[in-house]
């Protein structure tokens, strides 16, 4: 006998209506996406996972050679970036022109052409869930011990609740953007899959220049993402300054500091990490644009990767944090 099928139901399975569409395509090379990622962090997990796919694809084409090198004279171009542009920052709320003093009183156009971009890569002895849990304690002065003179997170959304869900491997589905800045959002529907924090940073002297301490905007986005057909754990961490920072005594100053990272699952419970950095520091004698300063960016940032792995294969250990 003939099975009856509505003549609606033909119709819409020939639209294609109720199926998901196309996976955007992925970002190819590391600037393309670097940059795709820093301005798809909040979007849906669709895109997101899109920028995951780019990365590992780069990864596993030509990024593996980068693992673990420090920068050198010889070598400083192989880890610089682009230079971020007004498309992957507009969406976050930050000034439109800088502090050009310690008081606030001039201000200079934001130049991201300024804001020089460097990378570095290194693969730690952590499960990725490991490796989150340490980047998300709130005393990141205890954690990269000697970056920083004090540290204070304050968290938005739940942390307990986001490392459960790293866990479980049970994530909040995000099918439109993350309007997270929008009046009325309700960023608790999503709080297994982001965490939010705002965060006031006290630096240690970096090269010549001294800042004071700073508020800095630093949210965290982990989930399960497919790569090539497999799964893989991964977290996402985006953090920005709304404006410049400056010393008490006005020559030195934190003009632009932007930074994307990317810890993704590896086998045998290791962590590769990616960190991106977009910085502007000003001083006497500083060049953000010398070989020596983007080399001193690359090594300084594959320190602290070297530091949490030997933090969790237990070649260094940390006080517990604080408890409330």
């Amino acid at each position: 006998m003939r099975r009856y099928v509505p003549f609606t139901l033909v119709i819409l399975s020939a639209l294609g209506v109720g199926c998901k569409p196309p996976p955007p395509p992925a970002p190819e090379g590391l600037d393309e996406t670097t940059s795709y990622m820093f301005r798809n962090f909040y979007t849906g997990d669709a895109e997101f996972q899109a920028g995951i796919q780019g990365f590992m694809a780069w990864f596993e084409s030509e990024g593996f050679a980068l693992v673990g090198q420090e920068a050198t004279s010889d070598n400083t171009d192989a880890f610089v970036i682009n230079d971020l542009t007004l498309d992957e920052i507009e969406h976050l709320p930050m000034n439109e022109v800088l502090s050009s003093d310690p008081e606030g009183a001039e201000t200079e156009p934001r130049d991201l052409t300024k804001a020089k971009g460097v990378v570095s890569l290194a693969e730690m002895d952590c499960p990725w869930t490991g490796s989150e849990r340490l980047i998300a304690r709130p005393d990141q002065d205890v954690i990269f011990t000697g970056e920083f003179e004090a540290y204070d997170r304050t968290y938005m959304t739940s942390r307990q609740t986001w490392h459960d869900a790293a866990v479980a491997l049970e994530f909040d589905a995000a099918d439109e953007p993350l309007d997270v800045f929008a009046e009325g959002f309700d960023v608790q529907a999503y709080q297994r899959t982001l965490l939010r924090t705002e965060n006031v940073v006290d630096p240690t002297a970096v090269l010549t220049a001294n800042v004071g301490e700073y508020p800095m905007h630093l949210d965290l986005r982990h989930g399960e993402y497919e790569v090539d057909g497999e799964k893989l754990g991964g977290m996402v961490v985006l953090s920005w300054i709304e404006d410049a920072a400056w010393g008490s005594g006005g020559n030195n100053a934190l003009m632009q500091s932007y930074s994307l990272e990317v810890d993704m699952q590896r086998p045998d419970d290791k962590t590769l990490r990616m960190l991106a950095l977009w910085n502007e520091p000003r001083g006497p004698g500083i060049d953000p644009t010398s070989a020596f300063a983007l080399n001193f960016a690359v090594n300084k940032s594959l320190k602290s990767s070297e530091r949490l792995s030997d933090i969790c294969a237990g070649k260094i250990e940390v006080a517990d944090e604080p408890t409330e």
